[in-house]
């Protein structure tokens, strides 16, 4: 991140956080599987979890999602 001059801007945006996930697939696996154990989500739902590819618009399915999302 830079600031290229053509308005208002600041260079603190390289010291921010920006909190990247580093495998998206992992991170997908691991929200549904938050998901499921919380109690106030019944257990007899399936929850489902995707990636979406912004290059070309499609929903990804996710390995191993299906499975952690299935109803019980």
């Amino acid at each position: 991140f830079y600031d290229v001059g053509k308005g208002p801007g600041s260079t603190e945006g390289a010291y921010i956080d920006w909190l990247t996930i580093a495998d998206r697939n992992k991170s997908v696996v691991e929200d549904i599987q938050r998901i499921r154990r919380h109690p106030l989500v019944p257990k007899n739902i399936p929850i489902h979890g995707f990636v979406y590819e912004v290059e070309t618009g499609k929903l990804l399915e996710v390995p191993g999602a299906k499975e952690a999302g299935a109803a019980q």
